[in-house]
Parts: structure tokens; C-alpha cells; sequence
């Protein structure tokens, strides 16, 4: 197969992204690369090798071209070429080159984005300033004024001409096109191709393995099905990271760049009942996402194959319940925007990603908020509760109790799931040893602590009878920034003096100091504010402790006003306050009493 420039490859074609393709992924690294390749082509003035398009053409009468593999590159690539034609002054010149990569007079937009992308992406191309509402969408965006202003660079320092050079060395650069017209077998061609460059994600690897099975087992009867399901799950997830990712709604373990679909896809398979077609998922906790493809998919798919009725129902059941498991995850970080206990347990607690598959299954099955004869909570609570106690408290990780749980609960109850994670809280944290480490032990590092210190601020709102802080007023302090702050120094300085705060030694301090009664919850300005201060100016100062929204820490400064000084005793007294309070806002058990008539 020979190559072909790139003004030949877009000639005579509409090129098409399915909407099944994940999102736009490139990042400033990426697009960097793409303008050095142009620079070198310049330098070396000979034709430059920019790549393999695999492309799927259903219809022989028809200019579109369904991009299979390649869909980053030449959506860069029409950015790119865009911005430059837009600031040739050459009107004859700017004609040709946005007929041919840009706008066909006849057959229309040359490059299109199918599904809720396509308006956007054309919006960015007249200018119209689009607003994103997906991560895919977000970053498009970022490449497009990052593009721009790489053009206008190039303006500045070459002039026209160098615009023109950049325009005719692209058109001649050369890439190699496969196209299959059965958009199935592109899609495996794709993960050939690539299995001998940069590994692909275990996601795409599934969907061309599961094409592949339609392919040769089932006449592609599902390649259709297949591609869309996948493309629905990409999006969730674009959805699910920008959600994850904005401030204030922050969810620190979906916002980390390593978080990826093929995260998702280990979750789902913990969770999968397989049962239905003899098959076994999520025994092995210690699973990646590789696990799912070789040690399940794989032998589970080749098993099947002498059963073509029982491999249709197995793929169309997997990628159904796969699709809505990512929907489900959707559901639940989108909740934190409208339900304040979801946006505690989301972002202020900070859920534990081996509770996930669990949670997210609750939620599809419908269990989530619905409680049992056995506990007055529902089951939202409990996970609440076995969160904050063995993962955060006790700081543990026992995935295997969890993927069991997850595993049997297709064939149990409501209250079957609450009583074994009841069971799993008295073995992992019962109540003895949470209060006696809620007293004795450092929780500054705790990622408990600023949950429990919101629960202290709800008590404290309580007390005098103010309203609980709302689910915007959660989400602005933490956009803004709210922090954990030592009453007494955490680095004191030479003029902190221990002993006329009762601390009998300087080991002593030490030991009490990331102790919770020494913690309180603080605006971020505030706690910067107090710096170096002393503990009576931090308590008495109107722009300190008395300026904050919150009422636990005023209710600590107003309980060591006048004689009553705020030392060890007082530190100790609060942790012991603190831990009787917070054992009883989550016991382990919570039945429900018997009617008084």
C-alpha cells in the first residue's frame, strides 16, 4: 500500500468520527510533537511521514469515510490547518486550501465529529466561543487556543510566508490510509496496527475483541450494538472526569490523571454476575484490567464459541451491563451537585475506590437508599459508615471482604449486604478501638478527620439552633479552600512556651498536638491569617477564629474566654468529647425500635 499526501488523503472525502470513538484526549505534549513533525518536515525540505489512517466505507457512492484509528491527529490536524488558512491574506490561496481540508463547497464540512461533539467542534471552528460540557470537549478547547496562538506566533515571526510554508509542507506530507468496508474488521485492523506501537487501553483491546467474536462467530450481527455501547461509555466518562474535576465538587481519586476508563472496567468486573452463562468474575481482588481481558473475557469468549446462542447473549449482556455500570458511576458523582449526603460521602470523605464497584452496583440494583428490618440507615449509610471506619479510621484496605461482598450479593438481600458490612466493621473497627484511637492517636493525617469535624460543626449549629451548612455552602468553603488548623502551633516557634499551657515535656506536646481535640475546621484565608499567632489572639482576635462562618470553631473560642484557658486539659477534654460524639453519630448498629403502643 502506498503512501499518499495529505492534500490526496482529504480529497474526494468527507471524514467521519463514529460516535462510538472516545472523546479527544491530546495534550499540549501531543500537539507539540504534531507541530515539530511540520518543523522537521521544513528543515529536512522532503516528504515527511505522518502516519496510518484506518478508515470504514459502507457506501461505495458515498464521500464518507468513517475514521476507525486516527480520529486525534486529524481532528489536531483540522485545527491546525483551520487557524492557518484563517490569517492567509491570499484570498485565492485561503480558497483552495479551505475547499480542500476545511469546507467543500458542495459536500460540506470535510472533517465532522458525529454525536453531542459535532456542534461544538464547529462552533470552535467559526469562533463562536462554545461553552464544553464534557472532559473530550474541555481539552478540544485547550488545543484550539493553544493552536492559535502557536499560529500567531508563527505570524510574528515569519509573515505570510511562513504561514504559506506551513500550509503547502503539511499538504505534502504523507500518510499511509487502510479502508475496510466492514467497519468490524477496521476495528480489529485498529488494534493490530497499534498492539506494535503504544500499547492500547484494555477498553478499546475489549471492544475490538468483542467486534472480533461478532465477526467470526456471529456475522457481525452485534459490531453495530458493540461500537455504540462503547461510545456511550466513553462519554459517561468524559462526563464523569469533568464533573470530578471541578472546584468545589472535587473527587480526588476520579480527578487524578491515572484514573482511566480501563479503571472502570476492573470495577465493573468485581462486580459482573456471571453466573447466567457459567462464569466466574471478581474472585481475585488483586485484579487489573489486563486480568479482565486475559484471565476472563479471553477463555470466557472461547468457551462460548460452541454455543452461538449463549456467546450472542453473553456479549450483548456485557456490554449492556458494562455500559450502564459507567452510567451508574455517572449517576452517583452527579448526585453530588443536588444531594448533600452523596456530596459528603463523594468529596468530603473522599470514598475509598474499593467501595466503588459495590456502591455502583447498589445503585443500579436500586439498593442504595432503601433500608432493611435489621437497621433503621439505608444502605448508603452503612457504606458511609464501613467507609469512615475501616478505610479511613482504621486505615486498612481488605478488598477481598469487599469483592465478596460485591460478588454474592446477586443472589442475597438488603439485608444480607447490610449485616455483612456491619460484620466487617466489628472485625475491622469495632467501637472500643475507634474511640480509644480517636483519643490517643495523631488524626491531623487522618482522612477522616475533616469529615468529622463537619459532623462536630453540624452539632455545634445544632446547639444554638442555626441550620446545617447546605450543600453550596459545603461546596464554596471547598472551592475556597477549607482546611484542617492546630488550636495550638503545629511547628511552635521559641516563644511558644509548653509549660504555661500544662504540657509536662516537650514529648508530651508532641503527642498531643495532631490530636483531634487540638483540631478544628478553618477557611483557608483564616488559618493563613492566624499564622504564628498566639492561641488567645487566634481566639479573641475579630478577624481570627471569631471572623469564621463556622460555629465549632467560634464555640471553642467562646468556651476558653475570660478565666478558663484553652491548655492540655482542655485539648484532652475536647478529643474525649470529640470521640464519644463521633462513635455515637456512626454506630455500627442502628436497629429499629419497637413501637411504644
Amino acid at each position: 500500500m502506498s503512501t499518499q499526501t495529505i492534500e490526496n488523503f482529504f480529497t474526494g472525502k468527507t471524514l467521519v468520527i463514529p460516535s462510538y470513538q472516545r472523546d479527544y484526549a491530546w495534550r499540549e505534549r501531543n500537539m507539540n510533537d504534531l507541530f515539530d513533525d511540520v518543523e522537521e518536515a521544513q528543515e529536512v525540505s522532503s516528504k515527511h511521514y505522518l502516519g496510518t489512517f484506518i478508515l470504514s466505507k459502507q457506501d461505495e457512492n458515498s464521500p464518507v469515510h468513517h475514521v476507525v484509528d486516527g480520529q486525534q491527529r486529524l481532528t489536531t490536524l483540522t485545527m491546525l490547518l483551520d487557524a492557518l488558512i484563517d490569517v492567509v491574506d491570499d484570498a485565492s490561496i485561503k480558497q483552495h486550501y479551505r475547499n480542500t481540508f476545511v469546507h467543500h463547497p458542495v459536500t460540506g464540512a470535510k472533517f465532522r465529529v458525529l454525536g453531542a461533539n459535532e456542534a461544538f467542534f464547529r462552533d470552535l471552528l467559526d469562533e463562536k466561543s462554545p461553552q464544553p460540557c464534557s472532559d473530550g470537549q474541555e481539552k478540544m478547547l485547550i488545543a484550539y487556543r493553544w493552536i492559535r496562538q502557536r499560529v500567531a506566533a508563527l505570524l510574528d515571526k515569519g509573515g505570510q510566508q511562513l504561514v504559506k510554508d506551513w500550509l503547502l509542507c503539511i499538504s505534502n506530507m504523507e500518510v499511509l490510509q487502510f479502508i475496510e468496508p466492514n467497519e468490524g474488521k477496521a476495528i480489529r485492523m485498529f488494534q493490530s496496527v497499534n498492539d506494535r506501537g503504544v500499547p492500547l487501553a484494555k477498553m478499546d483491546i475489549v471492544k475490538s475483541l468483542l467486534v472480533y467474536y461478532s465477526n467470526r462467530y456471529l456475522n457481525g450481527e452485534l459490531d453495530t450494538v458493540i461500537s455504540e455501547r462503547f461510545g456511550e461509555a466513553f462519554r459517561s466518562f468524559s462526563r464523569i472526569k469533568r464533573l470530578a474535576g471541578e472546584p468545589g465538587y472535587k473527587i480526588r481519586v476520579i480527578d487524578r490523571d491515572t484514573f482511566r476508563e480501563d479503571d472502570v472496567l476492573r470495577y465493573h468486573y468485581f462486580a459482573f454476575d456471571g453466573t447466567p452463562f457459567g462464569l466466574s468474575a471478581g474472585g481475585d481482588f488483586w485484579a487489573t484490567s489486563g486480568t479482565v481481558l486475559e484471565v476472563f473475557l479471553k477463555p470466557a469468549l472461547k468457551n462460548l464459541r460452541s454455543d452461538i446462542n449463549k456467546l450472542r447473549e453473553f456479549i450483548a449482556a456485557y456490554i449492556t451491563d458494562l455500559t450502564q455500570f459507567f452510567a451508574g458511576l455517572e449517576a452517583l458523582v452527579l448526585a453530588t451537585r443536588t444531594d448533600r449526603q452523596s456530596y459528603l460521602l463523594w468529596v468530603t470523605q473522599d470514598l475509598s475506590a474499593t467501595l466503588y464497584p459495590l456502591i455502583i452496583r447498589l445503585h443500579l440494583k436500586g439498593w442504595l437508599h432503601k433500608q432493611s428490618a435489621v437497621d433503621r440507615r439505608s444502605l448508603m449509610e452503612i457504606i458511609e459508615l464501613s467507609d469512615l471506619r475501616v478505610f479511613k479510621l482504621r486505615g486498612t484496605n481488605p478488598q477481598s471482604d469487599v469483592f465478596r461482598i460485591t460478588r454474592e450479593l446477586h443472589q442475597q438481600s438488603i439485608a444480607w449486604v447490610i449485616e455483612e458490612l456491619q460484620h466487617f466493621c466489628d472485625r475491622f473497627m469495632p467501637d472500643a478501638m475507634m474511640a480509644s484511637r480517636l483519643v490517643d492517636e495523631d488524626m491531623y493525617r487522618n482522612p477522616a478527620v475533616q469529615r468529622m469535624l463537619l459532623q462536630e460543626e453540624a452539632r455545634s449549629r445544632a446547639t444554638v439552633g442555626e441550620p446545617e451548612l447546605s450543600l453550596q455552602e459545603l461546596a464554596t468553603l471547598n472551592q475556597h479552600g477549607l482546611t484542617v488548623e492546630h488550636i495550638f502551633p503545629q511547628d511552635p516557634d521559641n516563644s511558644f512556651n509548653i509549660g504555661s499551657y500544662s504540657f509536662a515535656t516537650e514529648d508530651d506536646y508532641l503527642q498531643h498536638k495532631n490530636r483531634i481535640g487540638n483540631l478544628v475546621l478553618l477557611e483557608g484565608g483564616i488559618n493563613s491569617a492566624c499564622s504564628n499567632r498566639t492561641v488567645e489572639a487566634k481566639m479573641t482576635a475579630p478577624a481570627l477564629y471569631m471572623a469564621s462562618s463556622l460555629s465549632a470553631v467560634k464555640a471553642v473560642a467562646a468556651a476558653s474566654a475570660g478565666n478558663r484557658r484553652f491548655d492540655r486539659s482542655q485539648l484532652v477534654e475536647r478529643s474525649q468529647q470529640l470521640s464519644t460524639a463521633m462513635v455515637a453519630c456512626w454506630p455500627i448498629r442502628l436497629p429499629f425500635q419497637p413501637s411504644s403502643s
